[in-house]
């Protein structure tokens, strides 16, 4: 079983990826995707992609791009690269799971917008020092969602690293858990029995990998691969 994990372009912050899904499943083969790597077929190779965290998405792919002075970490190289991943992922119907800049660069490239930076729009500081576990607040979930199915729970604890949200759902999602202050969450397909396994998180389970709930999260995944890897393998022999 081979897995893509985008870079985070921190060496420390990419390895929290790395140690999470080997938590689960330390036989897992992982690949680093990156732009500076030039390896976008790589994926072709891979049974499923992570689009892991890290700076901010440009607000011109979303029609914003004068709000360019409220962002941070901006890489354009690093932008098209994922969005040439996320096409051939989903050309393939190759599970993807999607964290904090991984789930906001899903929703830009299916369409949909950002707000920009969250406490300049009236919205809580969804931030935590970089080096923290992160500041903790509860999330309402969608009794219909998967995100539902796996926690068994409408109201769960995660941490908080963000400035920035989904504004608009990108093309065929639905939102499956918001904040108090009516920030999206989670996402995943609204028409999940016809698609590909999609799951969308604001937070970082990565760093809360002591966590029951991160740990599901991450066994659903390698779950999903694991069926992708086994079908592809049936339709080769």
């Amino acid at each position: 079983m081979r897995i893509g994990i985008t870079d985070t372009l921190k060496e420390d912050k990419y390895g929290q990826y790395v140690r999470w899904i080997r938590s689960v499943d330390g036989s897992v083969d992982i690949q680093k995707l990156s732009h500076e790597l030039d390896n976008t077929n790589e994926i072709e190779d891979l049974d499923g992609l992570l689009l892991s965290g890290g700076g901010d998405v440009h607000p011109r792919y979303y029609g914003k791009e004068y709000h360019l002075g409220k962002t941070n970490g901006v890489n354009e190289q690093r932008d098209e690269f994922e969005f040439a991943v996320i096409e051939r992922a989903l050309d393939a119907d190759r599970p993807i799971l999607a964290v904090c800049r991984g789930m906001q660069v899903m929703n830009v490239y299916l369409g949909g917008s950002l707000t920009v930076d969250l406490v300049s729009e009236g919205f809580d500081d969804h931030t935590s020092p970089a080096d923290d576990r992160g500041t903790m607040h509860g999330i309402s979930v969608e009794p219909l969602s998967m995100l539902h199915a796996l926690t068994g729970t409408t109201e769960v604890e995660v941490n908080t690293f963000h400035h920035q949200a989904i504004e608009k759902l990108g093309k065929g999602l639905m939102c499956s858990a918001i904040s108090s202050d009516n920030v999206v969450e989670a996402g995943e397909w609204a028409m999940k029995d016809t698609m590909p396994f999609l799951m969308l998180v604001q937070w970082h389970p990565e760093r809360l990998e002591e966590t029951f709930f991160s740990q599901k999260i991450a066994g659903l995944f390698l779950r999903e691969v694991h069926q992708y890897q086994s079908i592809k393998r049936t339709i080769n022999q």
